[in-house]
């Protein structure tokens, strides 16, 4: 008990200190940090795998709770960009995944899920949960989150410098929501409940991922049925650090001699990722009449939140940015983990 009370406690603190510096990600990349440390320093890391399935259910009912009508409604208009994110995403996973398997040391269904379009939180979980290895899904996953926060955005301003501002109007449905009046200590408390509950059952069917995806279902039909769903943010901090300290326990000094053989996968992910950008962006953009910029910024592999704080900063403010990316995350998260572990079970039967 007290290793596990010390591992926690190492990824709160480099979780919290690296969210008041602003890393981006920062309370999980810092809370598989500090417990990497901890790991490594003492051999005292330690937490139980009901810690991932903690973890998958509050993560669930967290993404299930990001979507509302309003999103939904807008997929009106922008289902035709959707599908062809999501088209292009499934051809790189697949594409990366072989390619990373024939030229990297990992066995096929870790190199598929290294490139998982997905959360850095999410995929080593479910990646574990599927039998592929956590440590190299993490290294692999947090290059694709750093390069798609702190480089991509930077390239598609460069190649896209001749555009204006992207300015799409806001509907009434996008004014900030005004804070429920109601008990939102009991609402929490039922929320998770119901989560914790339905996510069990998803484990217990063995549905692959079957604790994320029964929580992200159960929440998101209540929200959509009308049922108030309050969700704070210290709950999803809660995760992050439960995630973080999960993962770091994965990650020993075996890692770090992986390190020098995963330089080759980590160049194709991010090499294929970039191509994918910018063609699969030029096509939304002839295809949907949307900027380069917006359209490239869709295909970008970083998440909703990053691209609400960082599309913005790039002379792009357009809802509907953020709306796809949402629901590109649920659909990921969703949909390609079990689509890899069928693909490989096909390949390798």
């Amino acid at each position: 008990m007290t290793n596990i009370l010390l591992t926690l406690l190492a990824s709160l603190a480099v979780g919290m200190l690296f969210l008041k510096l602003k890393v981006p990600g920062g309370v999980l990349v810092g809370g598989i940090i500090g417990t990497t440390i901890l790991s490594m320093t003492t051999g005292m890391a330690e937490m139980p795998f009901t810690a991932r399935l903690i973890a998958q259910i509050i993560a669930g009912a967290f993404i299930g709770s990001s979507v509302d009508r309003d999103d939904l409604k807008k997929m009106k208009t922008i289902y035709k960009p959707f599908l062809l994110v999501i088209a292009s995403l499934v051809v790189v996973n697949l594409v990366a995944g072989t390619l990373v398997y024939k030229f990297g040391p990992l066995d096929r269904l870790t190199s598929f899920m290294c490139c998982v379009p997905g959360g850095m939180g999410d995929t080593p979980l479910i990646a574990s949960e599927l039998g592929a290895e956590m440590p190299p899904v993490v290294i692999m996953q947090f290059v694709r989150m750093v390069v798609g926060i702190g480089v991509f955005p930077s390239l598609i301003m460069f190649v896209t410098k001749d555009e204006g501002e992207t300015v799409v109007e806001k509907s009434a449905s996008d004014e900030p929501k005004k804070k429920q009046k109601t008990s939102s200590v009991s609402m929490t408390v039922g929320t998770l409940l119901l989560a914790g509950v339905f996510g069990v059952i998803g484990r217990k069917l063995g549905v692959p991922s079957g604790a994320l995806l029964f929580a992200i279902i159960t929440i998101l039909v209540l929200k959509l049925a009308g049922v108030p769903i309050v969700y704070p943010k210290w709950i999803k901090r809660a995760a992050q650090v439960l995630s973080g300290a999960y993962i770091g326990c994965s990650v020993g000094l075996d890692t770090l001699y992986m390190l020098p053989h995963l330089i080759i996968p980590a160049v194709i992910i991010i090499g294929i990722y970039m191509i994918n950008a910018f063609i699969t962006g030029n096509i939304i953009h002839r295809v949907c009449g949307i900027s380069k910029r917006e359209s490239m910024l869709m295909v970008t592999p970083a998440g909703a939140t990053d691209m609400a704080l960082i599309s913005a900063d790039i002379g792009v403010n357009s809802p509907n940015l953020i709306v796809l990316q949402i629901v590109r995350m649920l659909t990921v998260i969703s949909i390609f983990p079990n689509m890899d572990l069928m693909i490989v079970n096909m390949l390798d039967g």
